[in-house]
């Protein structure tokens, strides 16, 4: 590895933000659907039907409504619990990644893993960084964490053009930052 060849890849404590996000509002569609089931039991409960006994005439057309909303909003809530899961399994999936910028030889190769089991590799010129900006929420600030946007310039024989790329979940981004900009 070169003197001017840095490193970056995502780190765990930078994805716990995005873990903890996505298992809450998992948690949270699961305590819905939860309270969904039990008030339906209670209308097949009070009625003395079953799911296909709900479409017959023994039940008043109040409950009969209420009920059709419950299905409704229980196709939604488990749409939304299988988009929940999916996604908080896919933020485990960028600590696969790695980013490697080397100023010596004016390249930054982008490695990241996308779900489910894909790998993309980037490679593109760098002439120069131009302005390295870093984003923190507040979660991000109590671990120390966050992401850095890199913008550089390209140049070619015809023009020259700016492109930028984002380096998620990295454990202290200040001194990664002053590490670029060197």
């Amino acid at each position: 590895m070169g003197e001017k060849q840095l490193v970056y890849k995502p780190k765990f404590v930078g994805i716990l933000r995005d873990v903890f996000l996505r298992g809450l509002l998992l948690a949270i569609a699961i305590i819905i659907l939860n309270f969904l089931n039990t008030y339906r039991e209670g209308i097949y409960e009070r009625h003395g039907v079953d799911f296909f006994g709900s479409f017959t005439l023994e039940i008043d057309f109040l409950d009969l409504g209420i009920l059709a909303l419950i299905y409704i909003a229980t196709l939604v809530v488990l749409f939304f619990i299988v988009r929940f899961f999916f996604r908080f399994v896919a933020v485990w999936y960028r600590l696969g990644g790695e980013t490697v910028i080397d100023l010596e030889q004016g390249k930054i190769m982008a490695t990241k893993m996308k779900f489910p089991l894909t790998r993309v590799t980037t490679e593109s010129k760098c002439h120069d960084i131009i302005e390295v900006e870093i984003y923190q929420n507040i979660f991000d600030q109590a671990f120390n964490t966050g992401a850095l946007t890199i913008e550089y310039l390209v140049l070619s024989d015809v023009d020259s053009q700016m492109k930028d790329i984002q380096l998620l979940h990295l454990k202290n981004p200040e001194r990664k930052k002053q590490q670029l900009l060197e």
